[in-house]
Order: structure tokens, then sequence, then C-alpha cells
């Protein structure tokens, strides 16, 4: 997983509940990193054992935190270091949206050792449109949902998000989420 997930793991985790809970958390993960770093590329296994120590020590449920995690990815992390870049990719959510099939071939502009998920979006009206979301990462689609909350909230366009179906196909789980404008 690239260092900016779980620098949003630990940024959400401390801002809420103190510094203390983060070590607490890093501590019971095993993990031997006291700092994530942008540009590099970390075990997914930490950030599971991550979220998975977060959930037991906070005593919240992992769905909630990864929805969490992912606004305050958008909202903090990619706000403050990726916000050029997403203004770039459209004038709006929507367009953002319709554009993010091609926006992760960007960051593998900046970040070559990423491997992003993929998404095909299907406009299926005016008010709606179809966000198909694969990785070869499972139990993630929470925090997708989350990061498109967020990415409401930063373009200022109220959504409705409904998780449509979520299922193993190929060697990919692939989620659809309806999007209502």
């Amino acid at each position: 997983m690239h260092g900016v997930v779980n620098q949003a793991i630990e940024g959400l985790i401390t801002k809420r509940f103190g510094p203390e809970a983060w070590e607490d958390i890093r501590i019971a993960s095993q993990c031997s990193d006291t700092t994530f770093y942008n540009n590099h590329n970390y075990s997914d296994s930490v950030t599971y054992e991550l979220v998975v120590n977060a959930s037991k020590t906070l005593d919240i449920d992992i769905e909630i935190l990864l929805f969490e995690f992912g606004k305050y990815w958008v909202l903090t992390i990619a706000a403050e270091k990726y916000a050029a870049l997403l203004h770039s990719a459209g004038k709006g959510l929507r367009e953002f949206l319709v554009n993010l099939p091609n926006f992760h071939s960007r960051v593998m502009l900046y970040y070559p050792e990423i491997t992003p998920p993929e998404f095909k979006v299907m406009e299926n009206s005016d008010t709606s449109l179809e966000l198909q979301y694969f990785s070869k990462r499972p139990g993630l689609q929470p925090f997708v949902h989350g990061i498109l909350e967020g990415l409401s909230t930063f373009f200022e366009t109220p959504i409705t998000i409904d998780l449509k179906e979520t299922k193993l196909e190929d060697e990919y789980n692939k989620s659809i989420f309806l999007l209502h404008f």
C-alpha cells in the first residue's frame, strides 16, 4: 500500500484519539515504522494490521474506520498535498469521476511503483452515474465509499452513494457504486 494511505490512518487516529492511541495501535500491529513517506510502498499486511488493530483498540467497526480513513484521506491528505492534481482532473465532482479511470495514470507519473485500483464509469443519466471499482486488495469498498464522500465535500457537490454490488471477478474484487447527484 502506498504511504499516503498509512498517513491517513495515522493522521485520523492521532487527530481523533490522540498520539497515545496511535502508538498503542502501531505497537499492537508490530509496525516498526514511526513515519510513513508519500513516495514509499509498504506491505499491504502493514496497512491491514493497522486497521485491524485500530478497530480492536478503539472498539470501532472496521468498515466504519475504513470509511472515515477514506474521507480523511481526501479532505486532509489529498487536499493538502494533491489539490492541484485533483482539480486538474475535473472542474467539478462529476467531471472528476468521469475522468477517474485516467486519474491514476497521471498519479503513476509521480509514483511509478504504485499498484492503483482500476475504475470504470458508466454515465446513467444527468443525475446519476455508475462507478465500478476493481482491486486486487480485498475489503476496501468502505475506504472507497469514504473517498467518494470526501470528494463530494471537496468539490462541494452533494451526492448519495449506494453500494449496488460487490463480488470477486477473476482475480479482482469488484464493487459497483451508484452515485446520485
